[in-house]
């Protein structure tokens, strides 16, 4: 169809917002001359992923919504009315011809505006377990995608399974190329940590713990990506105990393509973010998953099948440390064989055509509610 304009709506993690830029990537492909546009929240970590990708996007002020009853829940409820509001002004502006939503507080301001605005919804749900906004906007999306068959199991009838979008950038990366920008010794094993753009503080303390014993042991070098949050104190940790740095340790705040790290990746250690965690797996990495314990457990939903299929091995948080990572990195480094084994069940996994499948899916939403009439917001 000419001219089509899509709202994407994957704003307040950069696992809701990562995904939307996936399948704009592909809709840039299939339809030429289409338009996108992005909603994200003021002053949460897809505000600056927007403005240094210089992606066109509006800013809403979304906030998460408790589980249990507070006065923070009614303060939710009063955000969520103000972000409807403000999402009918951007609706009437852009007037996009259907709209994408990953969930999350954004995508559930975005889908009730898009609802009451008469816009036709696709909805994508990024968890094995699908958050509340996408199981309160299912009954009204023309279209739903999911990661797995449990979220589709919860989502209805109309959602079909197509793994989780990622980025092309990531997509395309190598290990050569991992090697060559990080400056790792290709002969020597390599284990990479991240805990999601933000961070997870329980996997930055264990890394530092076990750091001596996993670059002369198992005799490995580490990419650790701390996230923002605890970079400058972990810098000045590092410092304390080691001077100036122990050879083959890296430490990064982030990365903006986690990819080439990856690539080069022999281990793995992960929270349970799906976007993550489908990352790893397109490039085979074996992993050790400490799901992040709260946000209603969702995370251990994510990490469970790759576990049962042989690429993961799953520690609790509270279990987590540097004495128990030492251990899980040697007898793993320490197996070539069982190692092997679970980049086999991780690349089994993994869904690299995700991202072009969900893109065809809005497409076809798009003609379909075009045809019925519905070209713009009224």
């Amino acid at each position: 169809m000419n001219n089509l304009r899509v709202l994407m709506a994957g704003g307040g993690t950069a696992g809701h917002l990562f995904p939307c830029v996936a399948v704009a990537e592909e809709l840039a492909d299939l339809e030429p001359g289409c338009t996108i546009r992005y909603v994200g929240a003021h002053g949460r970590i897809d505000e600056q992923i927007l403005r240094e990708r210089n992606l066109p996007h509006d800013l809403i002020s979304a906030r998460p919504l408790p589980y249990r009853p507070s006065l923070e829940a009614v303060a939710g409820l009063a955000a969520l009315v103000r972000a409807v509001r403000r999402t009918r002004a951007i609706l009437r502006a852009f007037r996009p011809h259907i709209v994408f939503s990953t969930g999350g507080y954004v995508g559930a301001s975005v889908g009730i505006a898009a609802r009451l605005a008469g816009i036709p919804l696709v909805l994508h749900a990024p968890d094995t377990q699908p958050d509340r906004g996408n199981r309160l906007l299912a009954r009204w999306a023309c279209a739903i995608t999911t990661i797995a068959p449990e979220a589709a199991r919860v989502l209805g009838p109309r959602a079909r399974v197509t793994g989780n979008p990622i980025r092309r950038e990531l997509r395309q990366a190598t290990r050569e190329q991992g090697v060559r920008e990080l400056g790792l010794d290709p002969g020597v094993p390599a284990i990479v940590v991240t805990g999601g753009s933000q961070g997870a503080r329980r996997l930055n303390t264990a890394v530092i713990d076990a750091l001596p014993v996993l670059l002369d042991e198992p005799g490995a070098q580490v990419v650790h990506l701390s996230g923002r949050l605890d970079f400058e104190a972990l810098r000045a940790e590092v410092a304390r105990r080691f001077g100036a740095g122990p050879p083959g340790y890296h430490l990064i705040a982030h990365l903006p393509n986690p990819g080439p790290a990856l690539a080069a990746a022999d281990l793995a250690i992960t929270r349970a973010g799906a976007g993550s965690l489908a990352e790893i797996c397109l490039h085979g990495v074996p992993m050790i998953v400490v799901p992040y314990p709260f946000a209603g457990g969702h995370q251990r939903r994510n990490a469970d099948p790759l576990a049962d299929a042989g690429a993961a091995v799953i520690v609790d948080d509270a279990e987590f440390s540097g004495e128990r990572l030492v251990s899980l990195a040697r007898d793993l480094l320490g197996d070539p064989a069982r190692l092997e084994a679970m980049a086999a069940a991780a690349r089994a996994a993994a869904r690299p055509d995700a991202a072009r499948e969900v893109a065809e899916v809005v497409i076809d939403a798009a003609r379909e509610a075009c045809g019925g009439g519905r070209e713009a917001v009224q």
